[in-house]
């Protein structure tokens, strides 16, 4: 019988074998390799020197392809795409609205969150923070900051791995009394319920420490309280065992955050989860030794082109001698004279007569790599006129993509409506307002949207009186076009100049006729609206003979055409003789 295969390492391992990482002593030692994988991952996105060994000759230098930076750059574009925060009901909670545009634009919230959201595609997780300060004026107390992955430990529930219980900020610092030491400071956040549970303690659990959050607590989730603590560590003990570690200080003792605050202000966003852990990974995960690969493969072609433009040369002669008959190094180049003993033989050597083989390989890995990684031509820009004025068979051959990025789209989504859920309490807080509403987190479409066709689409349906000109403009608005706001009264203004200039070429008693019609003052005669609907007007026959057939007598219907034209003789009616005059 087989012995199964069984794989004890950790997430981390398969970018951790490239090499030449080190550092992050001052952490516990789950949360080290995951921060150095990080490292890791920052330089294989930089196309760094260090990223990973590659064999190369003496005096040659190895080539790096930049093939992760293709992958990343490409996911992070369409992840999260066309992103916006905005306020449900805006003209119905206009404080809301206003206060929510400000902390945006002074907190630059989109162009640090897309920031943040690319070096999380690298990373695997990236992290954003929530704080205050009391003591700035009003409406700017409240702050949002992205923090390093690697500076962030999240403390899971045992029972329920999605349920983060505590949180730990840790930084290496100069030591504030000893030049040239460090120290580690740790800023953490926990729930605490008032029972001294264990789960009521800032400290990680490690290793045996008991650290379930108690069902009682979350059954009485009104006594919850968030808490908050900063202590200053040695660096050369272990902080995070408390047998062990040593205090320097304490710069914030253990507070409660203000009500209505009820959740920790760390929001954690993974790239690619799996297996439902707090932490998520990077997107070059298993593309490692197949990057390596390739810039191998890449380093040895040009070392055989180098080869075979200088020559390998081969003699059994030995090397050459001077005038004193002391043996030289060879020099071999352009008007340089080479004199062989007799009976020996000097040749170049043949080497690779293609690198088509090569470049073959490079194109079979990198397509796997764009194959694997959910890279569709539409995501690379490599399509055709056809295809992209198909608006079908653009989004089939984008599938690939989309389902890789549909999941981590409705995290994203899920995960930053909770921040700005959370948001609307710390404005409660510490602003001293409470805000009404709802905040909606959207995105929008990954292909782009067909403006010509769309225009076309609105024009016909505008001219059917099917939609509004208010909802014309707020869909062209959709497409990049801005309106101000008056744009209404901009119009009126010149419908109005407009019917002065025609009135004025009318006769003078039909110019104000003319202007009311113009501008609408004056409505139009009935029939004549799109979209009207009017009663036919029924003819009624009034005439003498109403009553009487026609003089035919309905004859001509059972008759030829050519004898109702000129053959036929038409029935006299019986004359009533006149009165003799």
């Amino acid at each position: 019988m087989a012995t199964p295969i069984q794989n004890n390492l950790g997430p981390y391992q398969n970018v951790l074998m490239l090499g030449g990482m080190d550092g992050y002593t001052w952490l516990p030692p789950r949360d080290r390799e995951r921060a150095q994988a990080y490292q890791k991952y920052d330089q294989v996105y930089w196309n760094d020197y260090n990223q990973y060994p590659i064999r190369y000759l003496v005096g040659e230098f190895p080539v790096y392809i930049p093939n992760p930076r293709t992958v990343v750059d490409t996911t992070a574009h369409y992840y999260l795409k066309g992103l916006a925060v905005n306020v449900k009901e805006p003209e119905k909670n206009k404080e809301t609205a206003e206060a929510l545009k400000t902390f945006l634009r002074r907190e630059m919230f989109l162009s640090r969150f897309h920031t943040a959201k690319h070096t999380g595609v690298t990373r695997g997780d990236y992290c954003f923070h929530m704080t205050a300060d009391p003591d700035k004026p009003e409406g700017s107390r409240l702050s949002l900051n992205a923090v390093h992955p690697g500076k962030v430990i999240l403390d899971e529930d045992p029972d329920n791995c999605d349920r983060i219980i505590r949180v730990h900020l840790v930084d290496r610092v100069p030591h504030p009394e000893k030049e040239g030491e460090w120290a580690v400071k740790e800023l953490v956040y926990w729930y605490d319920d008032g029972d001294s549970d264990a789960d009521d303690s800032p400290d990680i659990p490690y290793p045996d420490q008991a650290a379930r959050e108690d069902p009682e607590d979350r059954r009485e989730a009104p006594k919850r309280v968030v808490m908050r603590e900063e202590r200053l560590w040695s660096v050369n003990k272990p902080w995070w065992k408390k047998d062990e570690r040593e205090l320097i200080a304490t710069i914030l003792p253990a507070e409660a955050l203000p009500e209505p605050i009820d959740t920790i202000p760390v929001y954690w966003f993974t790239n690619l989860g799996w297996d439902n852990g707090p932490y998520g990974y990077s997107e070059f995960r298993g593309f490692e030794r197949t990057f390596q690969s390739i810039s191998q493969v890449t380093t040895d072609q040009g070392t055989s082109l180098s080869l075979e433009g200088l020559g390998v040369y081969a003699t059994d002669g030995g090397k050459p001698v001077d005038n004193k008959g002391a043996e030289q190094e060879w020099e071999i180049g352009p008007g340089k004279v080479m004199e062989v003993p007799n009976g020996a033989y000097f040749r170049r050597v043949e080497g690779v007569g293609s690198v088509k083989p090569n470049i073959d390989h490079i194109d079979y890995l990198e397509a796997k790599i764009r194959e694997a990684g959910g890279l569709s031509d539409v995501a690379l820009g490599r399509v055709d006129v056809q295809t992209a004025n198909s608006g079908i068979a653009l989004a089939i051959k984008f599938m690939p993509t989309l389902a890789k990025l549909d999941e981590r789209d409705k995290t994203g989504v899920d995960r930053l409506t909770q921040l700005f859920f959370d948001w609307l309490k710390w404005h409660e807080a510490y602003e001293d307002q409470k805000l009404e509403g709802e905040i909606e987190v959207t995105i929008g479409d990954k292909l782009p949207t067909d403006r010509t066709g769309r225009i076309n689409e609105l024009n016909n349906m505008l001219d059917r009186g099917v939609i509004s000109k208010q909802y014309y403009r707020a869909e062209m608005q959709k497409l990049g076009y801005e309106f101000p706001d008056d744009i209404e009264d901009q119009i009126d203004e010149e419908k109005q100049k407009e019917a002065e200039q025609k009135a004025a070429a009318a006769p003078p008693g039909l110019q104000q006729n003319a202007i009311d019609a113009s501008t609408g003052d004056k409505p139009p005669p009935p029939g004549n609206q799109p979209g009207q609907v009017t009663e036919k007007k029924v003819a009624f026959n009034n005439s003498n003979n109403r009553a009487r057939p026609n003089e035919s007598g309905g004859t001509e219907a059972n008759q030829k055409v050519g004898k109702q034209a000129r053959g036929g003789r038409p029935t006299v009616n019986k004359r009533v003789p006149t009165a003799a005059k």
